[in-house]
């Protein structure tokens, strides 16, 4: 009752304390209450009156994963839809060369580090994108977010006439430091990643070491993929806040249609 009656920015963190206390407190002087107004028996009534919301609200979570595994069916058939020699890289996260790979493996960049790393390599290969998105007569945007540690992120926007815009949003995500890295102390028990969030939530990979250039494939990799993914959804009335009930008519300039190779941007 805490955690769902409080902010907590930390999913890892619990309700603060005095919201434990007082909904204790309160649980136990309901509790008490219904006892000495009519025993067991007005606690067995008092139960069913209170979970008659809550069923309410357990249907209605029902049918949102429901929508939600159908969703999630659209994104894993777009893998099948979508040519693999349109995509610059192929697969869902970046490729990396070797070196790369193993300098991850024992790599733990502190907060400081990821928002250089940021600044460095993340900003200007989303400007650069989006500069080459609005030169082919998209309709681009680039802004900033402000996270809850003060951190500006970065975000690329590509507006579409009749579906959802794409979003490729650069987060600061703290995550705890595994303990066969020989690297968790009291001090230094948590690191910071660079994960790519797009409207269907987060892709799971790490952008920290990877050159411009990846970073820019990794941008056209995801646009694909949202392509295919709107594509498939519509086709199969998987209708959401992300997708219409049918596809356009005809594609809009900011829309080109998902295969011709002539229209696809380049980096």
């Amino acid at each position: 009752m805490s955690n769902f009656s409080a902010s907590i920015p930390d999913p890892s963190q619990d309700g603060p304390k005095r919201l434990r206390i007082f909904w204790a407190v309160l649980t136990a002087v309901l509790a008490v209450a219904m006892l000495i107004a009519g025993g067991v028996t007005t606690m067995e009534y008092a139960t069913l009156i209170f979970a008659l919301p809550v069923t309410i609200i357990a249907y209605l979570v029902m049918a949102s994963f429901y929508k939600v595994l159908r969703m999630e069916r659209a994104a894993r058939e777009e893998q099948v839809l979508r040519k693999l020699s349109m995509a610059p890289i192929g697969g869902h996260m970046p490729e990396r060369s070797w070196k790369q790979r193993l300098e991850q493996m024992r790599t733990f960049p502190s907060q400081r580090q990821a928002t250089q790393f940021l600044d460095r390599t993340v900003r200007p290969a989303l400007d650069d994108v989006a500069a080459e998105f609005g030169k082919q007569g998209y309709e681009v945007e680039r802004s900033e977010i402000s996270n809850a540690k003060g951190v500006v992120e970065p975000l690329l926007r590509v507006s579409m006439s009749s579906y959802r815009a794409f979003h490729y949003h650069v987060a600061l995500v703290e995550a705890p430091v595994p303990m066969f890295s020989g690297r968790m102390t009291r001090e230094i028990d948590v690191y910071y990643r660079l994960e790519v969030f797009t409207q269907t939530g987060s892709g799971g990979y790490d952008l920290m070491g990877l050159t411009k250039q990846q970073v820019i494939d990794d941008v056209l990799e995801r646009y694909e993929a949202h392509l295919a993914f709107l594509t498939f959804s519509s086709e199969t009335n998987t209708a959401s806040v992300l997708t219409p009930p049918t596809l356009p008519t005809e594609p809009s300039p900011e829309v080109p249609p998902t295969g011709a190779d002539d229209t696809t941007p380049k980096a």
